[in-house]
Parts: structure tokens; C-alpha cells; sequence
């Protein structure tokens, strides 16, 4: 069968265009109650229309200029802005960016300024500072501060958490006399980014050096340097709290000692709430971070270090155990009661929350007896389930892999009950990969399709997805997700009138039938990709970006089959698209998805000027009998760049076969013609004549096609082998077969693993002797 795809010119093609590219973002963040102005560093950037702020306390006040390699904007950051990173994305009237992070601090940012590579040049800065500067390659930036002894001093780089490049910085603090104070590379709280918190040992001028860790550097090494006296905790205790309440917190550095805050909880779970730790009137720069839940929190309570001194608790899951291992070789021990028959889940939290400590967490019954234990299924970090098989206590004991302990090896034990858990995402269309069409760019008049990956935990079912809120003119084509899927496309239509710009909107799934959201869209984003693949830092929103974009070139639509792809089958697609007039750029055209058991062929052309393609579809013999909806994605060349639309969602029926078959094995002499039957399995009734033809014959050996009905119960050929044909067995003989209805094929695949064997006249005739 033939579905189709023909060019109609008579779309208006004005100036067109076709998706920006951001490179960077500079300045790479700024301080809360300023404005400033901030440069987006790209291509196709000529007609910039919006920034996009994915938080709240940016607000953009203009753009002032724009060209086709660097938009200009004034930023307002408003006094109460949250610290810490925010999202931007960077909207043209044709397309979308990609995301880029700027981050919010409390302090007056300077420029970091040049020479000032050696001791005795170092740059004088004020306390309270943020530098903001490039680690070029064989770069050493100094940096001289004023001190008085007892002074607290704290520095903390932001380098590879900025996003911006692989700069693995290298800080240290040396005296007046030259001697180094503090010397730091990694960290477990900042990753590659090092910090030193000190007290002052003596009045005096002190110098902060910053480079690579090897010397290296580059354009892209961009670095924020925090200097003051704020408070860097490297462990806050207890690390999470329930939803809503407000809680004392134990804070600690060795600069600070032990000191307390209070906090309120947001309303609503967090996996990961940013604290910023405030002391004697300062604040950090960057943030812990800390679990939100909506249960309570039990604290380990010393002694603990075995089963009979276990910290107990009366409450049932769920629930979430604190403690700190500060020992070397420390065992916490905690005990709570369970019912019989409910699935439970225990996962840590340490190293996800920044934590040095690698777990190892154990499950015990009430006699003791080991029931589950786990050390890294979850990163450095220990996650498990078990049953209990009675109502009764139950143990859990955790210690570290490698027996360290100390004041920073805070941990978070969650027992829980196994929830039902959606994760909504758009998957990666390319390997390693993580913002290409990571967002919706529908254009007026048009369709956009994306794939949605669902990721079920701890339970089945058919989903209903939905994005309310839509921009106005756009809606949205979706099917429902069956329970045995985990990909399906998703087609978003503007028309020809609506309004170009720009939501950020939610996507969530519910169980089919029910209202109640089960997940959420969520992106992870990777920034800065390390060795062998693996990411040194990324970030994530819980957004998905809808556009609506000025006109493109080109439309896609499929015509539905009128008849179905059947197991075992083959389809060819046709389909209708229209051209501008003037536009004859080739149209690449591939398939968003695949229903289960369908393949396809990675890619099709509409040549340069065409008006059509086929793309082949094919079933497996056990490919699900059932209606889909499918949709073709294209995309050509508009302006330098590729512009995508899509088809609308149409419905592919897969069925069983109308026909099957079994082809009798033939000896067959070369040079001579015999008969090959094909014994015939009417599986359900046709109209008229199909044409039934023998395939996978070897090279000089012929059969001409024959025509069948719906009373045959076989099919015989002629086969004729050419003198000059090769010896020997084939195996894979089968027959396809071409069903007309409706005026279109349905294409069958029957009888594989035929066997025609070519042999020499005596050994036929003494084969047959023999038989």
C-alpha cells in the first residue's frame, strides 16, 4: 500500500527563517536588586523577540540590540530573586534556543582585570565581592584582599557549574610571606569547584590564586569568584525536613564550627531545595542541598552502633531517618515497625545531596536475619526493597563502604511505601544530545511532533497526557498511551492565525480515566560533557517550551491508508506536502515513532523540487493487531538551518494476514523446469485475484507470478533452473503476496523458509532410488 506525500506551491514564502543558536550568555550571572546588561553570543539570532526566564525574579526589560550573532538585553534582577542558578532561553520569531543557565548572587560583581598573574600584581578586592573573569591557557589569576587576624575568610569558585566550559579550577591562599594557607581542587559539595574557609591567622594583605588544575584553559573557562566572610558549611544536619514545617538546622565548616539556622519548608516535595546558609549577617553564595518530603524526620540518637542500641521509633512508614557517620569504621542502627505484606522502599540519600559518605545499607527482621542489603543502585548512594513477611520491628543499619566517617558524612535513610511514579520526558534525538528539539517550535498554519517517553514505577496501565494552557491557536493531537508502551508521538497544531510567542507549560500523565497526575515533564540537561561519554555537569527544568513560530516553507500531511499493514507485511507511505512557491530545498521526511513491532526506514528524500516519496513500513509476524497513530517528522534546509514540521497524527492499522502458506520442498536439476506448490491457508476472505510471487531464489532460477483467489489452497509454480545455475540447497525460499482493496495492496510476506535444492541428475535420481 501507498500512502502519500505530494508538493502543492502555493504557500506565500516572504523571508523565512529557522531556529537560533546560543552559544553563551555574558556576564555569566549577576546581583539580586541590580540590572544589567547581558549579551546572547550565537547564530540566526537577527530576529530575537523574547527572552525566556523559566523562574521568577528576572524580568527583562528590552532588548537593545540585536544582529545576527549577538542579541543585547536589559536585565532587571529584582531584590527578592532566589540565589543560584536560573534558566534562560532565547526565543527568535522562527525558533527557539537552547537553554542556558545565569546565576544569581548576593554580591557587587567586578571584572576581573589584567595583569595580575603573579603575587605581586594581584588585583585588590573588597570583601563581599564577586569576581567574575577566563581562565585562559597557562593563566593564573591573583586576587589581594585586606584581613584582620580572627577574620573570617571564605572563597569560593564557580567554574564548572557555571555550564560553560571544562575548567577544572585550582584555588589557593597564601600569607604576606608567600606561605600557602589552603589549597583546594575538588569538593564534595562544589564538585570541581574548590572553596577555602579559613580564620585569619595574623592582620595582613592575603592572596588568593586561581588556575587550572593543570595549567590548561580557554575561551569558555569562565569562572565566578565569591570573596567575603559568609559562612561555607560543608554539612547540614538533618538533610531534609517535611513539607511545610519550619526547622532548626545544624550547620558546619571548620571555619565556622557548629551553628544553627531555621527554615521553613516549601509547601510541596523538593528532591533537592537549595538552603543558602546565612551567619553573622552574610550569606552564601551557593547552596546545600537538602530533601523535602512530606513525612517526618527521625533523628539518630548516640548511642546506635548496633542492633540492641538501635534508635527506635514507633512510626510506620513512611518516614525518613537522619544521622552523621563521624566515626571511622561508625555503624548507625535505627529500628521501626512494619506490616505484613506492604512493599517497602528504602533509599539513602547522601552523595546525591552532595555527601562524602558512599553507603552500604542493610535490611534486617526482628531476629536480626540479613532480608535485603545494597550499596550503589543509585549512584554512591544505597536504594532497596523488601517485603515484610509479618507485622513486626524491623532494622535498618548503614555504614560506609570503605569504613570513612566524619563531621560532613551526613545521610537521609526514607522508608517508604512503593508509590506509583511517572516520569514524563522527551528523549534524546541524538546520542549525547540533551537540547536538540528538546521543546515544541510549531509554525503558524502548521504541526510540530516530538516524542514523549514515559518511564512507569510501580504500576501499569493506559496514560492520558495533556499540556493545558496551550498557547492561543495551538492544540494538541494525542492518543492514548497503552499500558505495553513507553514512547508515542505527540503532533501540536497552530493555525494559520495564531499568535507568535511563547509558553512555558506543564506535561503530565494520569492514569486513562482519571484526572489525578501521576508525573511531570522533566528535562536533564547536560552542560559540560566529561570523558567516555559521562557528563561533569548538567542542570534540569520541569517546563516544557511551547512556540509558535512565523511561517515555514513547506507542509507535511499523510493520507491514511484505507487498508491495514498486516503481520509479516510491508507498507509503502505516500504523502501530501506543500511548497511555498520559490522553495525547492529537499525534504527529509522520517518516521517520530514506531508502534511495537513496526520498523521503518531511517530516512527519506523528496528530491529538490519533487513532489513526493515512498517510505517503507514493515510489520514483524508478531506485531500487535491493533490501530495506531503515527506521524512523519521533515525537515529542510531554510536559511542556513534546518526548519522542522510535521504531518498531523494519522491512524495506522495493523492486522492479521488474510493469507498464509508452506512451500513443499523441490529437487530441482539445472537446466530443467518442475512444479513447486505452495500449500495455501485462507486466514480470511478477499475480493478478486491476488498475485502471488516466489521470492528468494538464487541467481538463473526463475518462476513466473501467479494469481490466486480466496477458494485456492495452493499455488504452483514452474520453476525453471538455467544449465548453468549453482549446486546446492536454498533455504530461504518465501512468497509475497499483493491483496488489492480499495484500490491499494496489502502487502504479505507467507511462507518463509522455503528449500529449493539444485543437484546433479544422478544424485536426484539416486535420492529417489533411496526414498
Amino acid at each position: 500500500m501507498q500512502i502519500a506525500v505530494a508538493v502543492i506551491c502555493c504557500l506565500p514564502w516572504a523571508v523565512l527563517g529557522t531556529s537560533p543558536q546560543v552559544k553563551s550568555v555574558l556576564p555569566t550571572g549577576g546581583q539580586r536588586g541590580t540590572e544589567l546588561e547581558v549579551s546572547f553570543e550565537g547564530e540566526r539570532l537577527q530576529d530575537a523577540a523574547e527572552i525566556l526566564c523559566y523562574e521568577p525574579g528576572i524580568e527583562i526589560l528590552k532588548i537593545n540590540s540585536a544582529t545576527n550573532h549577538v542579541v543585547k538585553a536589559q536585565l532587571k534582577i529584582s531584590p527578592d530573586c532566589a540565589l543560584g542558578e536560573h534558566h534562560l532561553r532565547l526565543r527568535t520569531e522562527s525558533g527557539l534556543s537552547e537553554l542556558r543557565t545565569f546565576v544569581i548572587g548576593p554580591y557587587p560583581v567586578v571584572a576581573e582585570v589584567e595583569p595580575n598573574n603573579e603575587s605581586t600584581n594581584a588585583q585588590k578586592i573588597a570583601l563581599s565581592t564577586t569576581v567574575t573573569g577566563v581562565i585562559k591557557n597557562e593563566d593564573v589569576d591573583c586576587f589581594a584582599v585586606e584581613l584582620k587576624k580572627g577574620q573570617r575568610l571564605s572563597a569560593e569558585v564557580e567554574g564548572m557549574r557555571l555550564g560553560r566550559g571544562n575548567f577544572d579550577p585550582r584555588l589557593a591562599l597564601l600569607d604576606e610571606e608567600g606561605k600557602v594557607l589552603a589549597d583546594a581542587d575538588d569538593t564534595w559539595l562544589g564538585r570541581q569547584d574548590p572553596f577555602i574557609s579559613l580564620v585569619a591567622p595574623k592582620d595582613g594583605t592575603y592572596v588568593l590564586k586561581l588556575r587550572d588544575v593543570t595549567y590548561g584553559g580557554a575561551d569558555d573557562c569562565h569562572y565566578r569568584l565569591h570573596i567575603g566572610t559568609f559562612p561555607r558549611p560543608t554539612a547540614i544536619f538533618p538533610l531534609g525536613g517535611k513539607a511545610g514545617e519550619t526547622n532548626t538546622l545544624k550547620c558546619f565548616s571548620e571555619a565556622t564550627g557548629e551553628f544553627t539556622q531555621q527554615v521553613k519548608f516549601p509547601d510541596e516535595p523538593n528532591e533537592k531545595f537549595a538552603l543558602f546558609a546565612e551567619l553573622d549577617g552574610s550569606i552564601a553564595p551557593t547552596p546545600n542541598w537538602l530533601r523535602v518530603s512530606q513525612f517526618a524526620n527521625v533523628l539518630a540518637i548516640s548511642p546506635n552502633q548496633d542492633r540492641e542500641h538501635a534508635t527506635a521509633t514507633e512510626l510506620m512508614p513512611p518516614l525518613a531517618f537522619n544521622g552523621i557517620l563521624v566515626q571511622k569504621g561508625q555503624e548507625d542502627w535505627f529500628r521501626f515497625p512494619a506490616t505484613k505484606g506492604t512493599p517497602l522502599s528504602v533509599n539513602v540519600y547522601a552523595r546525591r545531596l552532595r555527601s562524602p559518605l558512599d553507603s552500604v545499607l542493610t535490611v534486617f527482621d526482628s531476629k536480626g536475619q540479613s532480608l535485603a542489603s545494597d550499596d550503589d543502585a543509585a549512584g554512591a548512594d544505597s536504594s532497596l526493597k523488601f517485603t515484610p513477611g509479618e507485622t513486626t520491628n524491623y532494622f535498618v543499619r548503614i555504614k560506609d563502604m570503605l569504613g570513612h566517617g566524619g563531621r560532613d558524612f551526613v545521610y537521609r535513610i526514607e522508608v517508604t511505601s512503593n508509590q506509583s511514579l511517572l516520569n514524563l520526558k522527551i528523549p534524546e534525538v541524538s546520542r549525547n544530545d540533551t537540547q536538540s528539539r528538546q521543546y515544541i517550535t510549531v509554525a503558524r498554519g502548521n504541526r510540530f511532533a516530538t516524542l514523549i517517553s514515559a518511564k512507569r514505577v510501580n504500576f501499569t496501565g493506559d496514560l492520558d497526557l495533556s499540556v493545558p494552557e496551550l498557547p492561543e491557536g495551538v492544540n494538541l493531537q494525542c492518543d492514548r498511551m497503552r499500558g505495553n508502551m513507553e514512547n508515542m508521538p505527540l503532533v501540536f497544531e497552530a493555525s494559520a492565525e495564531a499568535p507568535i510567542g511563547c509558553k512555558l507549560l506543564d506535561l503530565s500523565g494520569a492514569i486513562h480515566g482519571t484526572s489525578n497526575s501521576l508525573g511531570h515533564f522533566h528535562q536533564d540537561i547536560e552542560l559540560v560533557q566529561g570523558p567516555n561519554n559521562s557528563s561533569f555537569f548538567g542542570t534540569s527544568v520541569d517546563k516544557l517550551c511551547v512556540a509558535v513560530t512565523k511561517e515555514a516553507p513547506y507542509k507535511l500531511r499523510i493520507v491514511e491508508p484505507k487498508v491495514p499493514l498486516v503481520q509479516a507485511g510491508s507498507m509503502k507511505l505516500e504523502v501530501v506536502a506543500e511548497r511555498a512557491a520559490g522553495f525547492d530545498e529537499p525534504i527529509e521526511v522520517s518516521m517520530i515513532w514506531n508502534p511495537p513491532g513496526i520498523s521503518s526506514q531511517s530516512e527519506a528524500t523528496i528530491p529538490k523540487g519533487g513532489s513526493n516519496v515512498f517510505y517503507q513500513l514493515s510489520a514483524n509476524g508478531g506485531a500487535e493487531a491493533r490501530k495506531s497513530k503515527i506521524a512523519v517528522l521533515g525537515h529542510a534546509n531554510v536559511e542556513g538551518g534546518p526548519v522542522y514540521v510535521s504531518s498531523q497524527l494519522a491512524e495506522l492499522e495493523v492486522a492479521t494476514p488474510f493469507i498464509s502458506g508452506k512451500i513443499e520442498t523441490l529437487w530441482l536439476n539445472p537446466g530443467k523446469t518442475a512444479k513447486l506448490t505452495v500449500n495455501l491457508h485462507q486466514d480470511k476472505p478477499f475480493e478478486g485475484k491476488a498475485v502471488i510471487r516466489l521470492a528468494g531464489l538464487p541467481d538463473k532460477v526463475a518462476a513466473p507470478d501467479r494469481e490466486i483467489t480466496k477458494d485456492d489452497q495452493e499455488a504452483v509454480f514452474e520453476v525453471t533452473a538455467d544449465p548453468k545455475c549453482s549446486i546446492g540447497s536454498h533455504k530461504n525460499l518465501f512468497c509475497s503476496v499483493e491483496i488489492k482493496k480499495e484500490g491499494e495492496v496489502i502487502a504479505h510476506t507467507i511462507a518463509q523458509g522455503g528449500i529449493l535444492r539444485i543437484v546433479q541428475p544422478k544424485k536426484t535420481e539416486a535420492t529417489m532410488a533411496g526414498k
